[in-house]
């Protein structure tokens, strides 16, 4: 099981900082939890994204890239960051005409007619069009940067026997923004690297959803969480690969990255207002409006969309 491999791999090489143990517990290829557990094509399970509430969400993301497609002259070719369940695809895809749709996703990806699935970016074609993603961004491992009696510390993962514990080790990086006494900065691992890649594959336009907000409202708090069965969880380190982890994403930071990896036009609002402009109303029935209610104010609130140029 994957604690043991994790256990082995610390008593070989010491202790791992927290970042690895979220990449082994989420992606490690026979035990991880979104290349193994989060398999099933049902909606819920341990967390419910915005297409997984409601095609609503879709049907709205769609009208806004034919309207960008139509305004910019771009072509309808579409590449999926982290499709999931397949359920944005779906929305998408049954609400407009799409020249190309490419999913990247790691995990098990449902076969959906009209889809290409690819688990690598490098065997994504280059394209003129669109990137699109849905919690995509907090899905990257992340350190956990602690500060504590006025100094800065990071966590670790160590063992005690057959047990996975945590520790503190000064931290030695640098932060956008430092933690407030008793906060807990998320240091998402890879964003630059990943953006920079995709930056060479594409020219068009960007638009993402995720949840978070400024730097030092992030950093302000203890924003990692551990989810299963839809609650949160502290019993993360006992049950690794079966267990969500995930915090709030830093905005500021997104931004500066994109901004450095040669995006440009960058723009950061709420999910409510973005969806409250692009006529969310046209796409809703009677039977839509609870799920509406939670796409606007619960999920409106929390989640962000950051939309960006590459020329």
């Amino acid at each position: 099981m994957l604690k043991e491999e994790i256990l082995k791999e610390i008593k070989e090489r010491g202790e791992i900082p927290f970042d690895r143990f979220v990449y082994l517990s989420l992606y490690h290829p026979k035990w991880g939890y979104y290349t193994g557990k989060r398999g099933s094509p049902l909606p819920g399970e341990d967390f419910v994204t915005a297409p997984e509430i409601s095609p609503v969400f879709g049907k709205v993301l769609a009208f806004h890239l034919k309207r960008i497609s139509e305004e910019r002259n771009l072509p309808l070719r579409i590449l999926e960051l982290g499709g999931g369940k397949g359920f944005l695809a779906k929305d998408i895809l049954g609400s407009i005409p799409v020249e190309e749709y490419i999913v990247l996703e790691l995990g098990n990806f449902p076969p959906l007619p009209g889809i290409r699935h690819v688990k690598k970016l490098e065997e994504v074609p280059s394209f003129e069009g669109f990137v699109v993603s849905n919690e995509f961004f907090d899905a990257f491992p992340f350190k956990r940067i602690l500060k504590r009696g006025g100094k800065l510390f990071e966590v670790f993962v160590g063992s005690d026997g057959d047990k996975l514990t945590e520790f503190l080790l000064p931290f030695k990086g640098e932060l956008p923004c430092e933690p407030e006494e008793g906060g807990e900065y998320p240091l998402f691992v890879g964003w630059k690297e990943f953006l920079k890649e995709l930056k060479e594959k594409f020219k068009g336009y960007f638009i993402a959803f995720d949840y978070g907000g400024k730097c030092k409202e992030v950093s302000s708090k203890k924003s990692f969480r551990a989810y299963r069965n839809n609650r949160i969880v502290e019993d993360y380190l006992e049950r690794p690969g079966e267990t969500d982890l995930t915090a709030d994403i830093d905005f500021d930071r997104l931004f500066n990255v994109l901004s450095s990896s040669g995006f440009s036009r960058i723009r950061v609002r709420n999910q409510s207002e973005f969806l409250l402009s692009e006529g969310i109303e046209k796409a809703v029935s009677p039977s839509d409006s609870i799920a509406v209610l939670s796409l606007l104010v619960d999920m409106g609130r929390r989640f962000k969309v950051i939309q960006a140029v590459r020329e």
